[in-house]
C-alpha cells in the first residue's frame, strides 16, 4: 500500500497512469469496458462500502468461487502460443527471458520471476551497449524513379540524385550488388551505432583503429624513439624493416565519425577518443584531421569541444551538425 501511494504521488509528475491494485482487478476492469483511470474512484468506494457494509455477505462465499472469478479475469493474461511464437520470431534472447520468469515464478514465486526477469534483461541491455559495432561507410548515389518498376541500362534516372553513406560492409541489408565508393586514401568514414559510453567505448575504438592501420602504412618505422619506449601491447614486430610496410598503401589524413547514432557521451569515452587521436597522431608522423558528423546531443557537442575536438589553431569553434 505505501508503494502504490508513493506511485500515485510522484507518477503524475512524469506522466504515469493512476495505480490502484492488481493484475487481477486490472483485468476485471478490462473485461467490463473500463476506459479512463476514473473507475479507480468507483472502485475505492465499492472497497470502502464492501469493507464497512457486506463482511456478512461475503462470509458465504467459498474460495473456490473467488478462485473462479480470478482465473477468469486474468486468462487474457496468459500469451497464447502464436504470440510465444511471434516473440521467437522478433527477438529470441527475449524469448529465453520470457521463459526465464515464467519457470522461476512457477517454481519459486511471482517476486522471484519478477526479478530474475530484469535482471536478465538488464545484462542483456549492457551486453548490447558493450558489444555494440561501429561501421566504415562508403558514398552511394540515389536517385528517384516514378515507378517501382526495374530501371533498364538505357532508362537511367534523371536528375542529380542524392548521396547517401551505407556500410561498405553491406552489413545493414543494402543491396549487395550495389558498391559504395570509398572515400579517397587515407580518409576513414566511421559510423557508432549506439551511444558512445564507458561500456562500448574500447570496443569501438579497438575496431576503428585496427580496420585503419589494416588500410593504411605508418609514416615511420618506429614512432616511440627507441625500442624501450614502445608500448607493451603493440602487436610488433619489434625490429620494423621496409619489408614489413607495404609501400602501395596511403598514410592516414583524416578521420570522420558519424555521430547521427549517438545519443550520449561520457568522460570515460572522450578520454578513451583524446589517446586515440594521440595514437594516431604518433602513427601518422603527422597532425590527423578529426571531424564530426550529426552530432545531435548539445551534450555530446559541449563534451567534444571540451575535450579539444573541433576547435582550430585559431582557437575558432568549428564544430557542426552538418558537413559536406
Amino acid at each position: 500500500l505505501i508503494a502504490i501511494g508513493l506511485t500515485n504521488i510522484f507518477g503524475p509528475f512524469f506522466g504515469g497512469y493512476p495505480a490502484t491494485g492488481s493484475f487481477s482487478r486490472t483485468a476485471i476492469k478490462a473485461k467490463a469496458g473500463v476506459r479512463t483511470p476514473l473507475a479507480g474512484v468507483i472502485t475505492a468506494a465499492i472497497v470502502v462500502i464492501a469493507i464497512y457494509a457486506l463482511p456478512p455477505v461475503f462470509y458465504y462465499i467459498s474460495n473456490a468461487a473467488l478462485a473462479a472469478v480470478i482465473i477468469h479475469a486474468v486468462g487474457d493474461l496468459i500469451s497464447t502460443p502464436t504470440t510465444i511464437k511471434m516473440f521467437w520470431k522478433v527477438s529470441p534472447c527475449e524469448f529465453v527471458i520470457f521463459w526465464i520468469g515464467v519457470f522461476v515464478s512457477v517454481f519459486s514465486s511471482i517476486d522471484n520471476g519478477i526479478y530474475a526477469s530484469v535482471a536478465t534483461s538488464a545484462a542483456l541491455l549492457l551486453f548490447r551497449i558493450a558489444k555494440a559495432h561501429g561501421r566504415f561507410v562508403g558514398m552511394v548515389k540515389v536517385y528517384n524513379t516514378p515507378t517501382l518498376r526495374p530501371v533498364d541500362a538505357g532508362d537511367l534516372p534523371q536528375g542529380d540524385g542524392r548521396n547517401v553513406f551505407v556500410p561498405l560492409d553491406h552489413s545493414d541489408g543494402v543491396n549487395p550488388a550495389v558498391k559504395p565508393r570509398e572515400p579517397h586514401a587515407g580518409v576513414f568514414i566511421y559510423r557508432l551505432n549506439e551511444g558512445y559510453l564507458y561500456p562500448n567505448a574500447v570496443h569501438f575504438t579497438d575496431y576503428m583503429v585496427n580496420e585503419i592501420k589494416l588500410k593504411t602504412r605508418p609514416a615511420v618505422l618506429n614512432p616511440y624513439g627507441s625500442l624501450g619506449d614502445r608500448p607493451w601491447n603493440d602487436p610488433g614486430p619489434r625490429h620494423k624493416s621496409e619489408s614489413d610496410v607495404d609501400p602501395t598503401l596511403p598514410v592516414l589524413r583524416a578521420v570522420i565519425l558519424d555521430f547521427t547514432g549517438v545519443s550520449h557521451v561520457d568522460v570515460t569515452s572522450l578520454q578513451n577518443l583524446i589517446d586515440v587521436r594521440r595514437q594516431l597522431d604518433r602513427y601518422a608522423d603527422t597532425t590527423v584531421s578529426w571531424h564530426f558528423v550529426g552530432v545531435k546531443s548539445p551534450w555530446a557537442r559541449r563534451g567534444l569541444l571540451a575535450s579539444g575536438f573541433g576547435s582550430s589553431d585559431t582557437k575558432v569553434r568549428a564544430l557542426f551538425s552538418v558537413a559536406n
